[in-house]
């Protein structure tokens, strides 16, 4: 039985949410959390996986499309997750660029982390109708990358030639709760504020200066520069904020972070009514942090920027 087993990262923007989808730069990095994708031969069709059947059969009739396969193979196809679902951390974009991958070689021998993107993108597609392109991105190239859509055929994605200092890889999570909206909804609700008159200067502004802020944490990645990243988080994260994507229940939280000399900021499309999934904080110590987490009685948890993206792990024959 030849077995293909491939696995990809999930991710978080550190800085560009909603302006992404308008045209804007997003600054992603994968983290440390992992979804495999398992594809065998069998004599009957089987999934395992713990939820997103229907979306794994529609990313198994796009990679069979692409391939003009008239006859969808019978396969076993397992799925495992360390990435939470509905946390704004790419889930749905990892299983899709694992399960293309693994498809790819087990169907024809080929892997080629362009063509992964292309499809995982456009598998995307059925669950973000309005999709940035940003997550299967970041996904398949890993490390640490610069995205822009520049047109609905072009996208503009770059790798940067370094990663993230150990100095500044002192994130964790803070669970405030899975988002009662999904990021679709909160891209709609982002949408409808462009169609206001009275809405819309304010909310192209806020994207200029998000955009401002994503290239200054970008700079001061490069430079080493712990008070700049700090401060562009800061200021980046008041634009979320003013688009109205951000909690008032997690606003107390994110200031008394920066009350101690840290940053804390929303992840995708954030949220409006309970939670917003998990906050991406920053500080040099990380135990003062987990005091302010305890202290909200939420869970905390420490995670690692610029890691490797979709992966070959092992083809057994």
């Amino acid at each position: 039985m030849n077995k293909i087993t491939v696995s990809a990262p999930g991710k978080v923007i550190l800085m560009g949410e909603h302006a992404v989808v308008y045209g804007k730069p997003a600054l992603i990095s994968a983290i440390n959390l992992r979804l495999t994708a398992k594809v065998s031969d069998s004599l009957k069709p089987t999934i395992i996986a713990d939820e997103g059947e229907e979306y794994i059969n529609h990313v198994l009739t796009t990679v069979c499309k692409h391939f003009n396969l008239k006859n969808i193979p019978s396969l076993r196809i397992e799925i495992s997750s360390d990435i939470p679902v509905g946390y704004h951390l790419g889930s749905s974009a990892a299983l899709g660029a694992a399960l293309v991958g693994a498809l790819s070689y087990h169907l024809k021998k080929i892997w080629n982390p362009v063509l992964i993107n292309q499809l995982t993108y456009e598998s995307e597609k059925y669950i973000h109708i309005n999709s940035s392109g940003v997550d299967p991105a970041a996904v398949v190239s890993g490390r640490l990358i610069w995205y822009r859509k520049e047109l609905d055929f072009l996208r503009s994605i770059w790798q940067f030639p370094f990663g993230i200092p150990k100095l500044l890889n002192n994130f964790c999570f803070i669970d405030t709760g899975r988002p009662v909206e999904s990021t679709g909804e909160m891209v709609v609700f982002v949408s409808k504020k462009l169609k206001v008159k009275s809405e819309k200067l304010k909310i192209e502004k806020l994207f200029d200066e998000n955009e401002r802020q994503t290239r200054s944490i970008a700079v001061a990645i490069k430079e080493e520069n712990e008070k700049h990243f700090i401060n562009a988080i800061r200021i980046g994260e008041r634009t979320l904020e003013d688009m109205g994507v951000v909690s008032a229940k997690v606003i107390p939280l994110i200031r008394e972070i920066e009350k101690i000399g840290g940053a804390a900021k929303i992840l995708g499309g954030g949220g409006r009514k309970e939670g917003v999934g998990f906050l991406l904080c920053y500080h040099h110590n990380p135990q003062k942090i987990a005091l302010i987490s305890k202290a909200y009685n939420y869970s905390l948890q420490t995670i690692h920027l610029g890691e490797e993206g979709v992966r070959l792990e092992k083809h057994d024959k």
